[in-house]
């Protein structure tokens, strides 16, 4: 095990630039899964589409996502965590340049599959590279906190966003997303050490996630897992056209996704800081109740858009601090040789409600649900998060994750 492979003055500063490496490719991920939402009113119009059908843009790079976490998580443990992150990252750069040239919808519908696959490709890989190269007493801090880049990139995507696309249109906004990855391949291709816990031969097939003494945690984890991701991605991706629905204007709308990840950035990294000191699993439960709780408040609220605006802000920290906890607790659950799989099959069944969730949210509103309704929904949702990682924190195969162990 490579618990060590951080200790020392030269290898404490090997594993900060590979947080930071890691980070900044969490940043793009961000970046591009909120982007879109802003831009979508502007893709239908462009394409001759109603709005309230294009929850198939949205959920097309939850597919990739899932199928990418599934496929290149595996792969990470069984060829190398560098390869496939230079691998995941070209691929995303390569869909977000095809989503800028699209011209149709079935072109778009490839290039947000392909985007997908390289985001969700890379999530598992550098997510377990930031577990090896971190001492074991930081783990949990690092793994969690690394979560927060991911809502900085999305306040970031909103924002451009938000002021790109009324000047210079939605095809601009994903040009800028192609070319910020260019940077960071180079990176990690220079910087990044391979991993020391690749097990080539001997990698451990998914069989292993579900050992007598695991499978137990396994199967919480993915009902945790699909649960949780569901609430944040599809919340993120649906608040920008549910608020023009309730008589926003497209700025204004971007504005208050920007909020949700400025929220964001504040409650991973604060419940990184708190793992130090206490316990995941109940940090989960309690994210995952502020966030049901608060996400249904912004349903009704529409009309009151300061109130509106404090409440995106603590939705941002509740839910952020939920996916962060719970990256934190699927890096500590498996074994090195399995830490890649095991984190990309928990990603996967994740972005399963994604691929559903961004659908199952256009359908409602195309048979005239009101958006009250489908934050409520998205409430829910969150609510039975809730139910999922009680029960995971009372599993008794749960592996120690307090004080920071994982």
């Amino acid at each position: 095990m490579a618990d060590g492979v951080a200790a020392g003055p030269a290898k404490t500063g090997l594993a900060r630039w590979v947080v930071i490496g890691c980070a900044v490719v969490a940043f793009l991920d961000g970046f591009d899964t909120q982007a879109i939402g802003p831009a979508i009113p502007a893709i239908a119009k462009e394409l001759g589409l109603q709005p309230d059908t294009m929850g198939s843009v949205l959920g097309a790079s939850q597919v990739g996502f899932l199928v990418g976490a599934f496929l290149f998580g595996a792969l990470g443990d069984r060829f190398g965590r560098k390869q496939m992150l230079l691998v995941t990252t070209g691929l995303f750069a390569l869909g977000t340049l095809a989503t800028a040239l699209s011209g149709t919808l079935p072109i778009l519908l490839l290039s947000r599959v392909a985007t997908g696959l390289g985001l969700g490709g890379a999530s598992p890989n550098f997510i377990s590279l930031v577990g090896e190269f971190t001492p074991q007493r930081l783990r949990a801090k690092a793994v969690t906190m690394l979560w927060a880049a991911v809502p900085l990139g999305g306040m970031v995507g909103a924002f451009t966003t938000g002021q790109i696309l009324p000047t210079h249109g939605w095809h601009a906004i994903f040009v800028i997303g192609a070319i910020a990855p260019l940077p960071v391949l180079a990176w990690i291709a220079l910087v990044f050490p391979e991993s020391r816990e690749v097990a080539h031969e001997q990698v451990a097939p998914v069989s292993a996630l579900f050992t007598p003494e695991i499978r137990a945690t396994t199967v919480l984890l993915w009902i945790t897992s699909f649960m949780t991701w569901s609430t944040i991605v599809v919340t993120a991706l649906w608040l920008p056209g549910l608020l023009q629905r309730a008589g926003w204007s497209g700025p204004d709308a971007a504005s208050m996704l920007a909020l949700i990840n400025g929220g964001g950035i504040v409650g991973t990294l604060v419940v990184g800081f708190l793992l130090g000191r206490g316990d995941a699993p109940r940090a989960l439960v309690a994210s995952l109740v502020a966030a049901g709780s608060l996400i249904a408040l912004l349903g009704l609220l529409t009309d009151a858009p300061r109130l509106f605006a404090v409440l995106a802000i603590c939705a941002g920290f509740a839910t952020s601090a939920a996916g962060g906890t719970l990256l934190a607790v699927s890096a500590g659950t498996y074994p090195p040789t399995a830490r890649s799989t095991g984190v990309g099959w928990a990603l996967g069944v994740g972005r399963v409600g994604t691929v559903i969730g961004p659908i199952a949210v256009g359908e409602m509103l195309r048979l005239g649900a009101s958006v009250t309704a489908a934050f409520t929904t998205l409430a829910f949702v969150a609510l039975l998060g809730v139910l999922a990682s009680s029960a995971l924190g009372r599993s008794s195969k749960l592996l120690p994750v307090r004080h920071g162990e994982i």
